[in-house]
């Protein structure tokens, strides 16, 4: 029998309901969630982390770091972890992605957060959940 890999996913949302859905989401969808509300409390929580498959960010944050600050230091700390990247303001934000190698996925609001699990899914190599 083969053994059922979850894979951990950071969602970085500082919307508490946005975070909720989403949450429920990616974990229906398999993923262990692992939840911060800001750029800053994400990035604490990659310095103690032992891995990450996926993150999950938004951009615009309150605190010192937005979410490129966090997906800088994710690849920093895990230099192949995908990203995806939410915003509603994509034009400024083009120019800070070009740096990723490989690329960090740029997803414009309004999003369906059932096409974002399928997505992160995909993404992170993780098994379709057929539950």
């Amino acid at each position: 029998m083969k053994a059922h890999i979850v894979n951990r996913l950071l969602l970085v949302e500082d919307e508490s309901l946005v975070r909720m859905v989403a949450r429920e989401v990616f974990q229906d969808d398999g993923f262990e969630v692992l939840e911060a509300e800001t750029g800053d409390e994400a990035i604490q929580m990659l310095d103690d982390l032992d891995h990450v498959d996926i993150v999950v960010t938004d951009v615009r944050m309150p605190g010192r770091h937005d979410g490129v600050d966090v997906a800088l230091h994710a690849r920093l700390r895990f230099p192949r972890v995908p990203v995806i990247v939410a915003t509603g303001y994509a034009t400024n934000i083009r120019d800070r992605l070009r740096q990723f190698d490989p690329s960090a996925v740029l997803v414009e609001k309004p999003y369906r957060l059932d096409r974002l699990a399928e997505l992160a899914r995909a993404l992170s190599g993780s098994p379709q959940n057929n539950q």
